[in-house]
């Protein structure tokens, strides 16, 4: 954010820069006019129309140079987020959580909270739009940490409205062994059609 801020800032120097240069062109041009009979002749009006195309054509190209400046960086803050994660979580000790909805008929989620080992590590709040994502398919990485070879307790606790409009909270765990290599947890929310009630369940992959 800070660097597209500074583009921002740089966008908007530039302009001032393009503009004084038009205005001083058309300083230095003058405006002068000379009256024959009922004709007037204006010989400062083309050179002034000609710095203000240029200051046109300047501005055009800035702002072009300056909308692939900020594709460049978007595409270097991608890059540098998937550096850093393989440095901070290596794949032989890396482990994530997902969570994936689908349908969203007897459920709206609200919010999730995590615990690992006894300890809290994630909460999250969701907005509309992120559950709209995850009714298209998505998934949402909830928490990514390194975690060791070995036996572990996970427990997610879920919060929304169910049925009928009515506060719904509800927890699932799971006691999963980490082996090497990278792991998942997945926290599912589906609908059961029968009972007409939202279902949660926590597996690993």
């Amino acid at each position: 954010m800070d660097k597209l801020a500074k583009i921002t800032i740089l966008v908007a120097v530039c302009l001032l820069g393009v503009i004084a240069h038009a205005e001083d062109d058309k300083k230095k041009t003058g405006h002068w006019t000379n009256e024959i009979g009922d004709a007037t002749v204006d010989f400062g009006g083309d050179e002034s129309q000609r710095s203000e195309r240029r200051a046109r054509e300047e501005v055009k190209k800035i702002s072009n140079d300056i909308q692939k400046l900020k594709d460049d960086v978007i595409i270097l803050n991608k890059d540098l987020r998937v550096m850093e994660e393989r440095l901070l979580f290596p794949s032989n000790t890396k482990f994530s959580v997902f969570v994936s909805m689908t349908s969203g008929q007897f459920f709206y989620l609200e919010s999730i909270k995590l615990k690992i080992n006894g300890r809290f590590v994630a909460t999250h709040i969701y907005s509309e739009k992120q559950q709209a994502a995850m009714l298209r398919g998505g998934v949402h990485k909830l928490y990514i940490t390194n975690l060791s070879e070995g036996k572990h307790d996970a427990i997610a606790f879920i919060t929304g409205i169910g049925p009928g409009g009515r506060a719904y909270k509800r927890a699932v765990e799971l006691s999963f062994v980490k082996k090497s290599g990278s792991q998942y947890l997945e926290v599912a929310i589906t609908d059961d059609p029968v009972a007409q009630e939202p279902t949660f369940e926590m597996k690993q992959w």
